[in-house]
């Protein structure tokens, strides 16, 4: 059966003694163990639950009692050993990975206690994710994104980044984001936990808001905070339900319908445009192999063209080694000269190498610890229904927003080594005066590597000439090289169980 199908088959809620609903969630018989060596730990033991539509739950236990486990085992992020997993009549274990990617982005929220937010995007573009990944343009995504932040009071927010927020504003931006795809499902683990009382109180009255039309399933340690706001409570001991209790009859806002999904696909460009968004590298800490960087490329470009041009250069800046009266006084500028004849191209060749063999490998260094660094994003964006090859194909891309950042440095560098081997500053005719030859010279100079440059031929005005096919050439090798050089990492972690990192134990 296809998943459109799949998703969109007719199934009525039927109404069960007293109006209640058909449980938006069900869990029967759900076991989870980790094994450590030999050692195998049970966590989950059996746990059999429904949760209807609309509901506020609490699930409390001590530290081990499994509930951040069970909480990530509903998510689909956790893998369960044994038991089934229903949510909204779909039962996950007999899903593709494709289709529980789709229910995660379409169904369930995350909510954390850190809030888990990404710090290099604006406020808007981080509520917009979800939507982004579900292959909505980006137009559309803020649309949807701004009324989310309205639904929580920030959206005079919308452009500031999440560390200039509070930790209260924080939280109710990531309450945007795990309604902004209308998910029916809001998970949140330790949501006031990072919060003083005063702002906690705040968060879980919006919460409960949204127990409207939502089903929240808050995991927290506080039992006053859950027996204030939640309708039920669920306590846990060593993987098993020890209390199950009702607290408040559930009332839904809202005609309860089964949610029509469709498989899509994030897009290449909405991938590319999101990876401009979130590509921030910090620049303090990399800002010298930045710049050692760029003066490498800047030279691997500058000796290039002297090298087009070796005689000429010979002759206007060897002058000296080549003037047979002084070399045959001196049998060491001799010596020099006869080894720079033969061998200077040679020379420039290896130093080429060398010179690129050290920016790509400068990069790869850079680049893998940001991507190691962000573990935590791409546990979010796992989170929110981003398949391995939408994660992988996302880092992929952020090299072309570093290249061209730093190729934006090498011109500036090069523009300028480009000038001084083309004699800009003519410093003969400043020394005899000839004030008015100087600035023709650095006026005819500049023009001519210019017009060089931009029309793409050999100037007459200079004798050294860079076009701009050179430069792109260089840059779409090292564009390449970065990407290709970025996707393993970047699939290797993107394939670890990155979820540990958001809700802790």
């Amino acid at each position: 059966m296809g998943i459109h199908n799949f998703y969109t088959k007719k199934r009525y809620h039927k109404l069960k003694q007293g109006g209640d609903f058909v449980g938006i969630l069900t869990l029967k018989n759900l076991h989870k163990s980790y094994k450590h060596g030999n050692n195998i730990t049970k966590v989950l033991k059996g746990i059999n639950l429904d949760i209807k539509e609309g509901s506020f739950v609490s699930i409390l236990g001590r530290s081990g009692s499994g509930k951040t486990t069970l909480l990530n085992v509903i998510s689909t992020l956790e893998v369960y050993d044994k038991g089934n997993i229903i949510i909204d009549g779909k039962d996950i274990s007999k899903m593709k990975q494709s289709q529980i990617n789709n229910i995660r982005n379409g169904y369930i929220g995350f909510v954390f206690q850190e809030f888990n937010l990404v710090k290099d995007m604006s406020v808007l573009d981080n509520v917009a994710t979800p939507l982004i990944l579900n292959g909505i343009s980006f137009k559309e995504a803020r649309k949807k994104a701004f009324i989310a932040l309205e639904q929580v009071g920030l959206e005079q927010y919308t452009k500031v980044r999440p560390p200039e927020l509070s930790g209260g504003q924080q939280q109710r931006v990531a309450i945007a984001r795990a309604i902004v795809n209308d998910q029916k499902i809001i998970l949140c683990d330790e949501p006031t936990g990072a919060l003083d009382d005063y702002t906690a109180k705040d968060i879980l009255e919006l919460l409960k808001e949204l127990s409207k039309t939502k089903t929240i399933i808050m995991v927290t340690h506080d039992e006053e905070f859950a027996k204030t706001y939640s309708d039920r409570l669920i306590m846990l001991v060593d993987g098993e339900v020890l209390k199950d209790e009702t607290t408040n009859k559930v009332v839904l806002e809202r005609e309860n319908r089964v949610k029509e999904l469709k498989e899509k696909k994030v897009g290449f460009l909405n991938l590319l445009i999101y990876s401009f968004l979130s590509m921030d590298i910090d620049k303090r800490k990399f800002g010298k192999t930045f710049r050692t960087f760029s003066i490498s490329l800047t030279l691997f470009m500058v000796v290039s063209v002297i090298n087009q041009n070796l005689d000429v250069f010979t002759e206007k800046y060897l002058r000296f080694f080549v003037q047979s009266e002084v070399a045959d006084k001196n049998i060491v500028l001799d010596f020099i000269y006869q080894f720079l004849e033969q061998n200077i191209s040679s020379m420039i060749q290896v130093i080429l190498f060398i010179l690129i063999g050290f920016c790509i490998v400068s990069y790869l260094f850079v680049f893998t610890i940001n991507i190691i660094n962000k573990k935590r994003e791409i546990a979010v964006l796992k989170a929110f229904g981003a398949s391995q090859e939408s994660i992988a194909l996302l880092f992929m891309l952020r090299p072309i927003k570093f290249t061209l950042s730093i190729f934006k440095d090498t011109l500036g560098y090069t523009f300028i080594l480009v000038l001084l081997i083309n004699g800009v500053l003519d410093f003969k005719s400043f020394i005899v005066a000839d004030y008015l030859e100087f600035f023709l010279n650095i006026f005819r100079v500049t023009y001519g590597v210019l017009v060089s440059f931009f029309l793409n031929f050999n100037s007459g005005l200079i004798l050294f000439h860079i076009h701009y096919s050179h430069v792109f050439y260089l840059f779409t090798v090292v564009l390449v090289l970065f990407m290709l050089g970025s996707l393993i990492p970047a699939y290797k972690i993107s394939k670890a169980n990155t979820i540990r990192m958001l809700a802790k134990e």
